[in-house]
């Protein structure tokens, strides 16, 4: 791993683009200098998805991190299935369905129902890159959380990517400190009605001072967070 003078983690894109790169231009993101890990839910609900993509695929070639969310585990299985047959047209398997039907997948869908297959293996190999964690001297990334009853390379990638509703509430890892997204930090501050949607901000775990959400529901009307680590300076957009 390069040196680097500080980190910049942010989460849950969700195919908004446009607000992705406004978040690192106010984050005064620098390659050389910083580690950008972006901890998954590149894609969906948000109606750039494709250029999101192409972004944070030239952002990986450049040293960047990105971690596998829910999402692009949905994105994985139905490219598998779209790249088997043409049946997904007229008669998609239930996942499939759900995915554009109920699980926020419908933009995303009609932006690559028409690509070649040449272009869905690429998009599936980018998805397939992705990790479902990452680590880093006292921090550990990932996209919704982890089981923290076993070390966390013994989690499998569901306990990685969707959250049990007891993690944020549970001590975590000794030492350490967890940056994870997925669940809008309004529902982690639900007692404080001042951090709902467009006031929402970073949620830190003030009880066992070891985990943080960065995911500040800015595909639901809340905001793109970022948060630079170690210095713990917070970005919003």
């Amino acid at each position: 791993m390069r040196s680097v003078d500080r980190i910049l983690a942010t989460s849950d894109p969700h195919g908004e683009n446009k607000k992705l790169l406004r978040l690192l231009k106010n984050a005064a993101y620098e390659q050389d200098r910083d580690l950008l890990i972006i901890c998954g839910d590149l894609i969906d609900r948000g109606e750039e998805n494709l250029d999101c993509l192409a972004t944070c695929e030239e952002l990986q070639k450049k040293g960047a991190i990105f971690l596998k969310g829910n999402h692009e585990q949905f994105l994985e299985q139905s490219l598998h299935e779209m790249l088997a047959s043409d049946t997904w047209r007229t008669q998609p398997s239930e996942h499939l369905y759900n995915w554009v039907n109920h699980y926020g997948g419908a933009s995303m869908y009609h932006e690559i129902k028409d690509l070649s297959s040449e272009k869905l293996r690429s998009i599936l190999k980018f998805v397939q890159s992705l990790p479902p964690y990452f680590a880093i001297g006292k921090f550990i990334f990932s996209h919704g959380g982890a089981n923290t009853s076993k070390p966390i390379a013994a989690n499998t990638e569901d306990e990685l990517i969707w959250s049990d509703k007891s993690f944020p509430y549970c001590p975590a890892y000794k030492d350490k400190v967890m940056v994870f997204g997925h669940t809008p930090t309004w529902q982690l501050y639900a007692h404080d009605i001042k951090f709902k949607k467009a006031n929402a901000k970073i949620w830190y775990d003030n009880t066992n001072k070891d985990k943080l959400c960065v995911d500040c529901g800015g595909v639901f009307g809340g905001r793109l967070a970022a948060i630079e680590l170690p210095a713990y300076r917070e970005f919003y957009e």
